[in-house]
C-alpha cells in the first residue's frame, strides 16, 4: 500500500521526534561511516529483498536528496511561496545507478553537500526559517519543517542501515562459524 504525502510527512517527522533536527544532520554522515566502515563495496550492495533498497541505494539516495533540499531551501529563500516540485526516488535510483555506486565514496559526496548545507542553514534569520515554499505533493512547507523533515529522513535510513548491517553481521558470523566447522572437519578426516 502507497503511503499518502500525510501519511509520509507523519512517518518521517516521527522519527524526527524531539530531536535537533540541525544536530541529527551533523552527525549522520558520521555515524553511516561507523556502520559500513570495513565493508566492501560488493557487501554494501546486496539488498536485504528484492524490494528494498541496499546500504549503497539508500546512502546514494541521501545524496541526491541533500542536493535537492539545499536547492529548494535556496530557493525559497531568494523567492519565498515558490513551486517545490517532488520527484520520484525510485525513478532517479534507476536512473542515477544507485546499485552500481559505491557506498564509501557516496557517504563522502553525502558529507561534503550536507556540509555545505548546514553552512547555509547556520546563517539564517529567525524570520528566513519561516520561508516556505509550495510543494507539489505535500503543500505549504518551510525551512524549518523541511529541515526537521530532513533530520526525520536521516534517522529513518540510518535505522534502515543499522539493521542492514545487523543481518550482514549475523550473517557473516554464521558463514564464518561454517566455514570453521568445515575446516575441522578437513583437519580430522586429514588424521
Amino acid at each position: 500500500m502507497t503511503e499518502t504525502p500525510q501519511q509520509y510527512i507523519q512517518r518521517i517527522l516521527g522519527h524526527a521526534g524531539d530531536h535537533d533536527p540541525l544536530k541529527v544532520q551533523a552527525t549522520t554522515a558520521k555515524k553511516i561511516k561507523s556502520l559500513i566502515k570495513g565493508h566492501s563495496a560488493s557487501t554494501l550492495r546486496k539488498r536485504p529483498a528484492p524490494d528494498k533498497w541496499s546500504v549503497t541505494e539508500i546512502v546514494t539516495h541521501l545524496v541526491d536528496t541533500d542536493i535537492v533540499g539545499g536547492f529548494r531551501m535556496r530557493f525559497i529563500l531568494g523567492m519565498p511561496g515558490t513551486p517545490i516540485q517532488g520527484f520520484d526516488q525510485d525513478v532517479w535510483a534507476t536512473a542515477g545507478h544507485y546499485a552500481a555506486r559505491d557506498a564509501h565514496e557516496s557517504v563522502e559526496h553525502f558529507e561534503a553537500v550536507r556540509a555545505a548545507n548546514l553552512a547555509m542553514l547556520k546563517t539564517l534569520t529567525p524570520d528566513q526559517w519561516q520561508h516556505h515554499g509550495m510543494h507539489s505533493e505535500r503543500g505549504l512547507e518551510t525551512i524549518q519543517h523541511i529541515v526537521r523533515m530532513f533530520a526525520g529522513h536521516d534517522l529513518n535510513h540510518l535505522q534502515q542501515i543499522q539493521n542492514i548491517m545487523g543481518t550482514a553481521k549475523k550473517h557473516k558470523k554464521v558463514t564464518s562459524k561454517k566455514k570453521s566447522k568445515s575446516k575441522s572437519r578437513a583437519k580430522s578426516k586429514k588424521r
